[in-house]
């Protein structure tokens, strides 16, 4: 019989863990400075980390990270009447400021 002397280090849970979809969504919308729709997260996210996340999954992730605490606020962005009317996000920082990174 053997005895564990030294375990793995596990990655952290986090929200800043790029590894992880959950960490790139709240990174990509904690340094946002705009209203974001998910295709521009989507994008976001493919140029900053090369991975690519489903709209499906990006919304999950906001649904998740909202039951966490994060505020993030949306909107439906509507340029003409008649249209489809997709969602906008926003992330508020911790002192309810619309503002992405300084």
């Amino acid at each position: 019989m053997s005895n564990v002397t030294k375990l793995p280090q596990r990655p952290g849970k986090r929200l800043d863990n790029a590894n992880c979809q959950k960490g790139r969504v709240f990174m990509v919308l904690r340094d946002a400075t705009y209203w974001m729709q998910l295709h521009e997260i989507g994008e976001a996210i493919r140029d900053r980390f090369e991975v690519m996340d489903s709209h499906a999954a990006i919304s999950a992730r906001i649904r998740q990270l909202r039951g966490l605490g994060v505020v993030i606020i949306s909107r439906e962005h509507n340029p003409q009447r008649g249209t489809t009317r997709p969602h906008e996000y926003r992330m508020l920082s911790s002192d309810g400021d619309q503002g992405g990174a300084a």
